[in-house]
């Protein structure tokens, strides 16, 4: 009978000693896998924002306005994530479509290669109340370095390729495995050609 007993608790200290060291690896790897969830949704949500400001781009072509609805557009692709971690947003003239983000555009606008867009730029209006002008863009303070009239949509001159790079910010939730991830993402695609 006493044997009996002796073993029982033998077991129900095993078992607790199992369980303490089990349980923190356990829920260790399951904020692992919510960690690594959310750096995956980010990075999508950044994918999908620059590819959607690409197509924009190239649709938009070199009217006036094209920088404007090419930031409207990754706007709306960063909706899972928010403005607050975008770092920058960047308009560049590509040379082809295995291009890269010039070095110089990372930091500022660059004449006649890319304008640099941050988040506070996002809210920027293109007209006032009444409908006039404002000024910031149509080659305007925000988007003159590379003003998207001077773009090249003509077939016969070759159109131009048109780069849009996007960097945000992912913050880890619990702060276990580090503080934070900068994610980039560049599309590239040519301007439509205008109908002639």
């Amino acid at each position: 009978m006493r044997l009996r007993s002796t073993s029982r608790k033998a077991d129900r200290g095993a078992a607790l000693l199992e369980a303490a060291v089990v349980t923190p690896v356990f829920v260790l790897f399951v904020f692992f896998v919510l960690e690594l969830g959310l750096l995956f949704r980010d990075s999508l949500t950044t994918d999908n924002a620059s590819r959607e400001g690409a197509r924009a781009a190239s649709t938009r072509g070199n009217e006036a306005d094209a920088d404007y609805y090419i930031l409207r557009t990754v706007e709306h692709g960063l909706e899972a994530m928010g403005l607050e971690r975008l770092d920058h947003v960047i308009v560049f003239r590509a040379t082809g479509p295995d291009d890269t983000v010039p070095g110089s555009c990372t930091t500022s606008s660059q004449a006649g290669l890319c304008n640099r867009y941050t988040a506070t730029e996002f809210f920027a209006e293109l007209d006032d109340s009444l409908g006039n002008d404002t000024g910031n863009f149509r080659c305007g303070s925000l988007d003159a370095s590379w003003c998207p009239t001077t773009r090249e949509t003509s077939l016969a001159a070759g159109t131009d390729f048109i780069g849009i790079h996007v960097q945000t910010r992912h913050q880890f939730i619990t702060g276990l495995f580090t503080n934070g991830q900068t994610l980039s993402e560049t599309t590239i695609l040519r301007l439509e050609p205008d109908e002639e």
